[in-house]
């Protein structure tokens, strides 16, 4: 018994392995890390994100929960997107990042509503400021879980929560293939 609790101690405590990238058939350039995803548009040429996704209990779904961190071209800044079925994005009056237990609450205002790429996802919001999200990238690189809490709860419970295991090598992933593709 204790040497199976031990096993299955040493597997949670196991950092992420990245795996190498790899062409998908949407031609978009990906790399598994833990439980993010590193992903470069345009065979690897094009804008990267790492993201991880995640399912309600009893949920039929693929994902309904998405968590994302968009680099931005030319810039060393990152942006944050996070979705959550039936969360009201237009309507947050409150939002809430709590990094294993230290919660960061965002100002009124530090999100927008709908995807990064600017459509109108009304389950979507995304953290455009630089140091919010360079501030809220950082916290997840050392985490093990991220808890998103929001008012008003909407359809759903208000609450997002996702695993940070991989974020930190998808990230470094990203940070690399962009700097190579700068040289």
């Amino acid at each position: 018994m204790r040497q199976a609790l031990l096993a299955g101690l040493v597997l949670v405590a196991a950092p992420a392995v990245a795996q190498e990238w790899f062409t998908h058939s949407s031609g978009e350039l990906r790399a598994y890390h833990g439980d993010w995803l590193a992903v470069c548009a345009d065979e690897g040429e094009g804008p990267c994100r790492a993201v991880t996704t995640a399912v309600d209990p009893g949920s039929q779904a693929f994902f309904d929960l998405r968590l994302a961190i968009h680099r931005l071209d030319a810039s060393p800044d990152w942006a944050v997107e996070v979705m959550d079925r039936g969360m009201p994005g237009e309507a947050l009056t409150a939002l809430s990042f709590s990094f294993d237990g230290e919660v960061v609450d965002l100002p009124p205002g530090a999100w927008e509503q709908g995807d990064f790429d600017g459509y109108n996802a009304v389950d979507t919001v995304v953290i455009r400021d630089a140091e919010i999200a360079a501030d809220l990238v950082a916290r997840m690189k050392p985490g093990t879980a991220v808890v998103m809490t929001y008012r008003p709860r909407g359809e759903g419970d208000g609450v997002a929560r996702f695993s940070l295991r991989g974020v930190t090598a998808a990230a470094d992933a990203i940070e690399a293939r962009v700097l190579a593709r700068q040289e």
